[in-house]
């Protein structure tokens, strides 16, 4: 019994003493949390000043660069204007130049091609003239052998030339023949007439 009572006594003084430590280290952690917000507290607002000083610095700075910039781009914006205006008025005088020298040999080109196509046009109907003439002759010249060639046949009649004989025959066969289909002709146009008479 003796043991289990000194036992419970120091139990308790443990926890008592457990108590006292742990108020103890609350106080202080307590007095810690105060100095550590105050302190960062100075530090925000430290920093916060610092901030907007640098904010300010760098609008300034932004502001400066922007007008810098602003007029280098009118500085070349007016220099490229002027370039534009020299190279156009450069292009529109080698266009009128270059105009001229295109109006002038086309002229001569044109001109050139009229004589051209004129003389073509003379050679052609110089041509197209011969070629009538010659067809014409070629005709009167078939005339003429086909002339030669009747009287030939009519005058050798069965007398003819070994080397001609077989065509002068071939010619008066022929003839005979027309001669019997005229005639044959000639009796079938009159049968049906006599035929409506009747």
């Amino acid at each position: 019994m003796a043991n289990l009572e000194d036992l419970k006594r120091k139990a308790q003084n443990a926890a008592y003493t457990a108590t006292e430590k742990a108020q103890d280290a609350a106080s202080s952690a307590g007095g810690k949390t105060g100095e550590l917000l105050d302190y960062a507290g100075e530090k925000a607002s430290a920093l916060k000043e610092i901030a907007g000083e640098k904010a300010n610095e760098l609008m300034d700075y932004a502001g400066e660069k922007a007008s810098a910039l602003k007029e280098i781009a009118e500085e070349k914006a007016g220099e490229r204007m002027d370039y534009a205006g020299e190279k156009a008025t450069t292009l529109r005088d080698m266009a009128g130049g270059k105009t001229g020298s295109f109006a002038d040999t086309a002229g001569e080109k044109a001109a050139a091609l009229r004589d051209y196509a004129a003389g073509k046009a003379g050679a052609l109907m110089g041509y197209a003239v011969s070629s009538v003439t010659l067809m014409n002759e070629k005709r009167t010249l078939e005339k003429n052998y086909q002339a030669l060639g009747e009287w030939y046949a009519a005058q050798c009649a069965d007398n003819a030339p070994d080397a001609v004989a077989d065509i002068v025959h071939a010619i008066h066969e022929s003839q005979r023949k027309i001669a019997e289909l005229r005639e044959r002709g000639a009796k079938e146009a009159e049968e049906p007439a006599q035929t409506e008479e009747q």
